[in-house]
């Protein structure tokens, strides 16, 4: 069943039904918008949200590496060809 076809679906369920069915229907959608309403960020701990801040400024500032120049590095501080 469609996107369509369940919303065409629901909406015949909805007009049949008895207020205690829509009430449970309306809590449904109302927890469910919560659940995607909440911001990522602000459920993150503290310590994370700084670190993230700070990357972020960083990364205004120009102040970042590409992840070759990174691995680069890396390759030539512990001698490896960066193969596996």
């Amino acid at each position: 069943m469609g996107a369509l076809e369940l919303r065409n679906r629901l909406v015949d369920i909805i007009k049949s039904s008895d207020e205690r069915f829509l009430r449970l229907v309306n809590e449904l959608h109302k927890s469910y918008q919560k659940k995607h309403d909440v911001d990522f960020f602000t459920e993150l701990p503290q310590e994370i949200q700084e670190l993230l801040m700070e990357s972020r400024v960083q990364a205004r500032q120009k102040k970042t590496r590409t992840h070759e120049e990174v691995m680069d590095d890396f390759r030539k501080k512990y001698n490896s060809s960066g193969r596996v």
